[in-house]
């Protein structure tokens, strides 16, 4: 059985690692009721995930096992059905002789020990991680889908059949998404053959190959569970589709297919169930800058802003936002294009440009809706920018999203919009800059030093060098260890899985508005910030590439990107 509220007040603060105020802050929110006092603090980021299990592991008396460091024996994970793996939330992760080791956030449950050692035939020993690291997990069962395919497309079928496996074929591909945490499927048609990519983490990797029919079956298939017209084969269209994996997973997929040479191409973005935690300590931010986030967001009036290039996480920032935010006692309304996520206890507002429900209207119907909190997808124009100023300077916390390469670059950009200098000096309170780069898989993680090249491409960028050199305290290039990931099963072989944030936060103070008053440049704006304690995108992304969460060569990525 789960802590109850007590025990978790005894585990938590009786050993030290929340405050009572924390505790008790937390335990009156709907978020708490919802999805349980424990998750709720770690959402907050008051304690971090693995804190919280190795604390609930100590309360539990058993091992803790943390995945990003313990190596799991993919071949015991056959000695367990998948599907009685995911109804018991439970993972068997390695074996001896005579025993087994499972994975489970109940290991005091006797009864599933006692079923597990019958079917087994060997002794289970139970190690303890959250369920949330569990769920999170799951995608260890993976199968190689050029195997499932082939199973499928193995005889030679009739009309009928075609479109039997077409079903099959679409289910297979979306939950193998599913599972692996893709965000997208392409169904791209070529001249004999369609093929099937992936995007994870960021980049396309080919799946598997389609034989041509069985791509127009697969298209007629998305059309059908869509609700598009099956008859149209000129047009555009887009459409949704609320689908449920064979294991009762919640997926809502857009569907977007587009007529092509060679038939129509059709593109799933998933935005599944697993994907929503929406936990600010989940971005990758560091302790400093979740202190200043945490300060900016709780303030009664003023404006966020988070800024950075299409795909770098910016949606998912303001809906972590949103998350802490989320109170009975105040009242959330967004207007986005499109809305994403359904997030409950929020007004969402869809932009719908043919009915005229465009950004700046809407915006003008909700500050008459008695809002506290406003978050606006996007400023994209003027009109949008100055009434989101005006309700921001009016008692409302606003929230948006701006496409700049740093942060000391947004004061410009808003001034050159047409709005007042110093109304965007009174009203902002901080800009978030961000970009994603691609975590190193923690399965295969291995130390390495830069190679000639490397040392070569960085010598030719000086600002890069210094920051390394000062954040590891060496003296030379060559003696710096860095991380990469070998290549495994678990990340496809290609030595990442998962994507962390790399951020700079500007907290506008007294010398920023006087900067931005007189109208200084954003060099010098920078400049300020830095010097009162800022942490540039590339110093937060260098100090992840040197303790190993991400790469040098990520984040040399990320910098030939503006920053």
């Amino acid at each position: 059985m789960p802590l109850n509220q007590e025990q978790l007040y005894q585990a938590l603060v009786g050993r030290g690692a929340i405050t009572v105020q924390q505790f008790e802050q937390v335990v009156k929110t709907r978020e708490a009721q919802e999805i349980g006092i424990g998750e709720t603090l770690v959402a907050h980021g008051v304690i971090s995930e693995q804190q919280y299990g190795q604390l609930l592991a100590w309360w539990y008396k058993v091992p803790y096992f943390d995945f990003g460091k313990e190596k799991v024996d993919l071949d015991v994970l056959d000695f367990v059905p998948e599907v009685f793996a995911r109804e018991h939330k439970i993972i068997p992760v390695q074996k001896t002789d005579d025993s087994i080791v499972v994975v489970t956030n109940e290991p005091l449950e006797l009864p599933l020990r006692s079923l597990l050692e019958k079917y087994l035939r060997k002794k289970v020993s139970f190690v303890f991680s959250t369920k949330r690291n569990i769920l999170n997990h799951f995608f260890l069962f993976q199968r190689d889908p050029k195997k499932v395919i082939d199973k499928i497309l193995q005889h030679q079928p009739g009309r009928n059949e075609i479109d039997t496996s077409a079903i099959d074929v679409v289910d297979a591909l979306i939950g193998f998404a599913f599972q692996t945490g893709a965000s997208d499927i392409h169904f791209e048609p070529e001249e004999t053959r369609s093929v099937v990519r992936f995007r994870t983490d960021g980049l396309l990797h080919d799946i598997v190959d389609l034989p041509k029919e069985i791509h127009e079956a697969v298209i007629l298939r998305l059309k059908v569970i869509a609700c598009l017209p099956t008859d149209e084969h000129l047009k555009a269209q887009d459409g949704k589709i609320f689908y449920k994996t064979t294991w009762s997973n919640s997926v809502d997929i857009r569907l977007s297919i587009i007529p092509t040479t060679h038939a129509e191409k059709a593109v799933l973005r998933l935005m599944a169930d697993n994907n929503r935690s929406f936990s600010l300590n989940d971005l990758g931010l560091q302790t400093e800058d979740f202190r200043k986030i945490s300060s900016v967001i709780h303030q009664p009036w003023g404006m966020l802003l988070i800024t950075g290039p299409t795909g770098s996480g910016k949606s998912t920032s303001l809906y972590s936002i949103l998350k802490i935010l989320n109170e009975r006692d105040v009242n959330i309304t967004s207007i986005e294009d499109p809305v994403e996520y359904d997030m409950e206890g929020v007004n969402q507002i869809q932009v719908n440009e043919k009915t005229g429900l465009t950004f700046a209207k809407g915006l003008r119907s909700i500050v008459r809706q008695d809002p506290d909190i406003i978050m606006v997808g996007e400023i994209r124009d003027q009109e949008t920018a100055e009434i989101s100023l005006n309700a921001a300077m009016t008692g409302h916390l606003l929230l948006s999203t701006f496409h700049t390469n740093d942060a000391a670059t947004a004061f410009p950009r808003l001034v050159d919009m047409g709005l007042e200098n110093y109304l965007v000096a009174s009203t902002v309170n901080a800009i978030v800059a961000q970009r994603l780069v691609r975590h190193v898989c923690m399965n295969c993680i291995q130390s390495k030093f830069l190679t000639k090249t490397e040392e070569v491409l960085i010598n030719e960028l000086p600002m890069v060098k210094d920051e390394l050199l000062r954040i590891s305290g060496k003296k030379e290039l060559s003696e710096i260890r860095f991380f990469a990931g070998k290549g495994c099963h678990i990340c496809c072989e290609t030595g990442y899985k998962g994507r962390v944030g790399i951020f700079e936060i500007l907290v506008v103070d007294d010398q920023i508005r006087e900067a931005i008053i007189t109208k200084q440049p954003a060099e010098k704006i920078k400049e300020i910030a830095v010097k009162n304690g800022m942490t540039t995108m590339l110093n937060d992304g260098l100090q992840k590439a040197v303790v190993g969460l991400t790469t040098a060569d990520e984040v040399l990525k990320a910098s030939r990107n503006g920053f």
